[in-house]
């Protein structure tokens, strides 16, 4: 059990079952661990169910925040704690018994800023320990002094690209990003399925409207902040089609999707005019 590290969870009407088992992974491999939890509506069984742990604290907010404001609340309590590192783990992520310690062995370097497990969800991964360009936040052990540097997670981004932005905030400070491949993280994005239409095969993830918006406006905003580590434009206007596409053959609530992909668009389009001259979130 790691005294120099904080375990965070961001919660959100978490499934409580997944989230017990999420809790009986992970805390023995840290002194104390602590959920912010975003305005869930089952808050009263949430908290029933944390009581039963001796060293999990709960924060909670009246409303949703996003996930990059409960990510800094998580650095914050971190900093407060006088802890050089945190874990960041989604509700829903099943740690393996050895995921702390298998990131923090590989931490050995002021230049890295987070090291990072595999995930269920990724095939063809490499073996051992490997420069990476971005991690997804959940199992990232996070340095917080680097942290600190690069002032916290975007939560103007609120959900969606946060965990890119971060890194990509984060190289440009000269820091390294670790993918510890012999550890895996159980993890999976969204809600996938697959469906095959006129001799085509979609994979289609399921987001809300209110994902999609998000998904659509952060796209655009972090091609304009970050031209060079994003897709091309035709590329990245391609995978938006394609999820409309996707939407339209596969998905429930088509219309309200849609019209929260185009919206998202547009406020995106809108956000980077009026910041044409912005390089960098930090300006």
């Amino acid at each position: 059990m790691h005294s120099n590290i904080i375990i965070g969870i961001v919660s959100y009407n978490p499934e409580l079952i997944r989230m017990q088992k999420n809790l009986n992974t992970i805390n023995n491999q840290a002194e104390e661990i602590v959920v912010v939890d975003n305005g869930s509506q089952n808050i009263d069984e949430l908290t029933l169910l944390i009581k039963q742990y001796d060293n999990i604290y709960i924060i909670k907010n009246e409303r949703n925040k996003g996930i990059a404001a409960a990510l800094n609340q998580i650095g914050d309590y971190a900093e407060e704690k006088g802890k050089p590192f945190f874990l960041t783990l989604d509700q829903d992520s099943i740690a393996p018994s050895n995921l702390v310690e298998e990131l923090f062995r590989v931490f050995d370097s002021n230049e890295i800023a987070i090291v990072c497990p595999a995930t269920s969800s990724k095939q063809h991964l490499q073996t051992g320990v490997n420069d990476i360009a971005i991690s997804i936040t959940s199992g990232s052990l996070v340095s917080t002094a680097a942290w600190q540097d690069v002032k916290g997670f975007w939560e103007y981004l609120f959900i969606d690209e946060v965990d890119h932005e971060f890194c990509y905030q984060l190289q440009n400070k000269g820091y390294r990003i670790i993918r510890n491949s012999d550890v895996i993280l159980d993890h999976v994005i969204g809600t996938p399925t697959m469906y095959k239409k006129y001799g085509h095969v979609f994979y289609p993830m399921n987001h809300n409207s209110f994902r999609r918006y998000y998904i659509a406006r952060n796209s655009i905003i972090l091609h304009h902040l970050y031209p060079d580590k994003k897709e091309p434009y035709p590329h990245r206007n391609i995978r938006l089609m394609r999820i409309m596409i996707s939407i339209l053959f596969c998905e429930n609530e088509k219309k309200k999707k849609i019209i929260a992909m185009f919206k998202g668009i547009k406020d995106g389009i809108i956000w980077n005019m009026r910041n044409k001259t912005i390089t960098s979130r930090r300006e």
